[in-house]
């Protein structure tokens, strides 16, 4: 069962289901009901086969059935015809957007069984913009079996805050036959139809970091740095956290990038950055980096933010490099990594995982040990050397951020005419947890 849970946590699944005895419910065109069915299509309309190996998709037959179903002409049927593996499985899907307001979707179907040897079910999983699961519900555990006439499941999830799609599904494992019929999708107790819809859903949202039309590369002599720029104007660099990558600022680059020209940034070693060092990681060379970046792109001078060692680097650019440094915002910074700055209870983690990366010899282990290393040992900074910052400065942290707060404060008190704002009721990650806050404080600074 175990493995079976692996295959269907990383499925893309859907489905919209549920009506009523014969007649569906509306269903804002989702085809919940199964009766439209194109020619040439051996699945209803909307619907398609989910399989995790291509083995499994010539053990099942798909298809809509007209003699046995619970309303109207068509019923959608899944069966094991043959088996060539334990783990083997089939499922039946549909995506719809994440568009709607509410904070539950319910998923409904009615379902018949005949002969099943491991269990049938419903599934609802939900993706961000990159197809990354944000949450998953099936209803594996409640290990359905054998034989049964026609019957309403139900299955419910919260929707995630950032979930771009949601995928919901039916699904057979291993022998036998199920029929699923009239289906219903509910949002906070409504059908779908009536449900209300986000204003701000974009069907077409950029996946930052993933964006090959905005992408370039830059050849360092021991890295290659990856980045992607949007908009115009002034430029505008963004540098991510420990451990992340260009993705990090996605509630972020829309909102920028309509007044300046934002290039987002892989860290060496992180995303889709390249590190062919095996030493020791620095944010001095993650500064020197950069620079280098910024040379070959003829930018001469820009805008800074940088969350987390990204707000480290920013500071140390600023002293190493000023003249390249125009405004910088910096979230969640620290001078240096001690009890002063950072919690015990932080560093203890941070050693505890440290000490979990060493045990493998995985390549991205391995990098990961280097990162955190540098949490532990970077940066190297003092108040005298920020208080040679000469470029305007926005000290950012969140009420609840894993930096001290008297750290922070301590940071805008030293560097001349520094603005610090503390965000209430967040935490180091405020960029994601308050975005439009977020965003409208960065900008105002940078438009001064």
């Amino acid at each position: 069962m175990k493995s079976l849970i692996t295959l269907t946590a990383s499925l893309l699944l859907s489905a919209q289901l549920f009506a009523q005895t014969n007649t569906a419910t509306p269903d804002a065109g989702y085809n919940l009901d199964f009766e439209r069915v194109s020619a040439g299509r051996s699945l209803p309309d909307n619907w398609e086969i989910f399989f995790h190996e291509t083995i499994y998709k010539d053990d099942y037959k798909y298809d809509t059935d007209t003699k046995e179903k619970h309303g109207g002409k068509y019923s959608l049927l899944i069966e094991q015809t043959k088996s060539t593996d334990a783990r083997s499985f089939m499922s039946i899907k549909q995506v719809i957007p994440a568009k709607y307001a509410g904070k539950q979707l319910e998923f409904k179907a009615w379902l018949k069984f005949e002969g099943v040897e491991d269990f049938m079910g419903l599934l609802i999983r939900a993706d961000d913009i990159r197809g990354n699961v944000l949450d998953f519900r099936s209803m594996q555990g409640q290990k359905i079996n054998g034989t049964g006439d026609w019957k309403q499941y139900s299955l419910k999830f919260n929707i995630p805050q950032y979930a771009q799609n949601i995928s919901v599904a039916a699904i057979l494992k291993g022998a036998g036959k199920l029929w699923v019929d009239d289906a219903q999708i509910l949002i906070d107790g409504d059908d779908i139809s009536k449900a209300k819809t986000k204003p701000d859903y974009d069907p077409n949202a950029i996946a930052y970091g993933y964006n090959k039309a905005a992408s370039g590369t830059v050849k360092l002599k021991d890295a290659t740095l990856y980045y992607e720029t949007y908009g115009k104007g002034e430029p505008l660099l963004l540098l991510h956290g420990n451990s992340q990558e260009i993705y990090a600022f996605n509630f972020q680059i829309k909102d920028l990038a309509r007044k300046y020209k934002v290039i987002a940034v892989d860290t060496r070693g992180q995303g889709k950055s390249t590190d062919e060092t095996t030493g020791p990681l620095s944010y001095d060379l993650f500064a020197d980096d950069m620079k280098q970046l910024l040379d070959s792109l003829h930018i001469k001078k820009t805008n800074i933010l940088g969350w987390s060692d990204g707000g480290n680097t920013g500071l140390i650019m600023a002293i190493k490099y000023p003249s390249y440094v125009n405004k910088l915002a910096v979230m969640g910074a620290n001078l240096f990594p001690t009890n002063e700055a950072l919690p015990d209870k932080v560093l203890e983690q941070v050693k505890a995982q440290l000490a979990t990366y060493k045990l493998s010899n995985q390549p991205k282990a391995k990098m990961q040990a280097r990162l955190f290393t540098m949490l532990l040992e970077e940066p190297h900074l003092t108040f005298d050397d920020v208080r040679k910052i000469k470029s305007p400065v926005l000290v950012l942290a969140g009420q609840d951020d894993l930096i001290l707060e008297k750290h922070t404060r301590a940071i805008a008190d030293a560097i001349p005419k520094a603005k610090l704002v503390i965000f209430k009721g967040a935490t180091h990650y405020a960029p994601v947890e308050i975005p439009k806050v977020f965003n409208e404080t960065v900008l105002n600074f940078i438009d001064r």
